[in-house]
This record gives structure tokens, C-alpha cells and sequence, in this order.
């Protein structure tokens, strides 16, 4: 895939079904080879009928698809499907051989490959997911979390260049969901996560494309859109749990006088960890809050960082200690 061209690029996308139901209208974006994007949006924005036009499940009403500067159209759809791998919400649609090392070998052997190519993808892959040694192993008897590595084992196997996933994260427990992310951090490929957990999203995804009624109401950097209290909500979606958690401690180390002094020490170095890891880059950090409030302790822009929670925590335990 060329650094030059899009790895997805749309072009005023259309899309209506026979009823005449408009799902999505006019959506024009383009994403870069390894980008990291999330697509976020409330329930009907258009979100998965996106991700199907990706790989020609559904082609546009008018406008254009192109998948590293192919058309997509029923002409291209076998170098399409090659090139963009889609790992549905739901494992189970994926996977239906008898054993986890035939349902990582379908796609490979469909492309045509020997079987010690085969064999190493399959390996290679399983490695990746973390399954090594299932090979054997049926997939209906695994935990939902190891199908769901599964599933992604069996998209990898044929080495697209584009991953699609469809609410990666949901009913994972917590252990399989950090090792998803972690592998999802560490990817070298093309990722596009349509989901509603925005914490994922803020802890993956550089950038993040807003959908609502199969529009674009928004297209910016993850961290500035999911900072964004009032964006979210006119869309119906909310804050990060992760952003709630520090508006939440905020509050308590600014209003709870009773606290005491180690307590505000601790809250205090939370918070301040906290924004370092959720800003958008080493100096500017955002804070949240309503797009009513304009005091300065709240300004996005010239680096402006304050550290009073920090700050007044850390004093205030010091001079506990003499």
C-alpha cells in the first residue's frame, strides 16, 4: 500500500435502501495507511452500513469507495476483500469449522496458497492472538473472549492490509479487553473501530469521525472530540468513562473540605497522571467541562496546564508530614 494514496477514501456516499430509508447521506472522508480511527456514533447513525461498503457487502446508492485506489465494485471485490479484513461484533458469524486451526485456514486456502504457507500463517496468526496451541481445539468450546481472538486470528490469516472492527470490545472481560487494546496499540495496520466504547477509542484511536443520522458531524483528533462534553451529548453519547472517573475526583478534591490531607495527596497524583496520559500530546492537556465555561483553568490552547489539584494535594501533604 502507498504512503501516497488513501487506504479508504469516500466520496460523497450515498446510501438508501429500497424503501427509501436514507442511511447515509453524503459522507466524504478519507483515512491514511496506518491510520488509527475510530468511528463513533448513537445507535442508527449509519455506522455498520458503513463498514459494509468497505468491502463491497453493500456497495453505495452514488458516490464512490475507493480501497487503496480501488474502486470498489463487483469487478474488484475478490482484490478487495484481500486488502480489508472485517471482524464482526459477534464471533460466531465468523467461525464455523470444527477445529480453531480449519477456521484459520479457510482464507488462506481459498486464496489459492500451498499448505506450508498455509501452515505458517495459521501459526503466525494464532501466535499473534495469543492462542498458540489451540490449534486442535474445537471453537465452539472456547470462552467468548478466545473466540473473539479468534475471529481476528482468522481475518489476519489472509493478510489484509485494512482491519474493520465491529464493537471490538463488547462482553469481553476485562483481562481479554486490555490484551485486545494492547494488540490494537502495538498493529502496524490500517484500523477502523466502529464502537461505542469511546474509552477504547480515546486509548487506541488518533483520530475519531463522528456519525449521527448518516452524516459526519465532526472529523478531529480522538482526544479533542472525546473531551468534548457537549459535542457528545447532542449526539447522544457521553464523556469517556475514564474522563467522568477524573471529573469526578476533580470535583471531590475541590469541594469535599473534609477530606484529608492523604487522601488529597493521592487524588491529586491520580489526576495529575491521569490528564499527562489522556492529553493530546506531552504539553497540552484538556480539561473537561461544558463549552459555557471560558475561565482560563480551562482554556485549550498556548499549552496553558494547570496543576493545582496536584499541587494543592502535594502541599497540603507535606504539611501534614512536619
Amino acid at each position: 500500500m502507498s504512503n501516497n494514496t488513501a487506504a479508504i477514501e469516500t466520496s460523497q456516499v450515498f446510501f438508501t435502501y429500497p424503501d427509501g430509508h436514507a442511511v447515509l447521506k453524503s459522507v466524504t472522508c478519507s483515512i491514511k495507511p496506518g491510520e488509527k480511527v475510530a468511528l463513533i456514533g448513537p445507535n442508527g447513525a449509519g455506522k455498520s452500513t458503513f463498514m459494509s461498503l468497505l468491502n463491497g457487502v453493500s456497495l453505495p446508492t452514488h458516490g464512490q469507495v475507493h480501497i487503496d485506489g480501488t474502486l470498489v465494485e463487483k469487478e474488484s471485490l475478490v482484490n478487495i476483500r484481500r486488502k480489508v479484513g472485517i471482524v464482526f461484533q459477534d464471533p460466531d458469524d465468523q467461525l464455523f469449522c470444527p477445529t480453531v486451526y480449519d477456521d484459520v485456514a479457510f482464507g488462506p486456502l481459498n486464496l489459492g496458497l500451498a499448505h506450508e504457507e498455509v501452515d505458517k500463517r495459521v501459526k503466525e496468526s494464532l501466535a499473534l492472538v495469543g492462542l498458540d496451541g489451540f490449534d486442535e481445539r474445537s471453537s465452539y468450546h472456547l470462552s467468548f473472549g478466545e473466540r473473539k481472538r479468534l475471529a481476528l486470528a482468522t481475518v489476519l490469516s489472509y493478510g489484509p492490509e485494512i482491519l474493520v472492527f465491529d464493537e471490538p470490545s463488547t462482553n469481553m472481560d476485562p483481562l481479554n479487553r486490555r490484551k485486545l487494546i494492547n494488540w490494537l496499540k502495538e498493529s502496524d495496520k490500517t484500523i477502523l473501530l466502529c464502537t461505542h466504547d469511546l474509552d477504547i477509542a480515546l486509548e487506541v484511536c488518533d483520530r475519531c469521525i463522528l456519525l449521527t443520522d448518516g452524516e459526519i458531524v465532526a472529523d478531529d483528533d480522538a482526544s479533542k472530540i472525546l473531551h468534548d462534553r457537549q459535542l457528545l451529548e447532542e449526539n447522544n453519547l457521553e464523556l469517556p468513562l475514564a474522563l467522568m472517573t477524573h471529573e469526578l475526583l476533580n470535583n471531590i478534591l475541590k469541594n469535599k473540605d473534609d477530606l484529608d490531607e492523604d487522601h488529597r495527596f493521592i487524588i491529586g497524583n491520580f489526576l495529575h497522571a491521569h490528564r499527562h496520559a489522556h492529553g493530546t500530546d506531552g504539553e497540552i492537556h484538556f480539561h473537561v467541562h461544558s463549552h459555557d465555561d471560558h475561565s482560563p483553568a480551562h482554556t485549550h490552547h498556548n499549552h496553558t496546564h494547570h496543576h493545582d489539584d496536584h499541587e494543592a494535594g502535594s502541599q497540603q501533604h507535606q504539611e501534614s508530614e512536619k
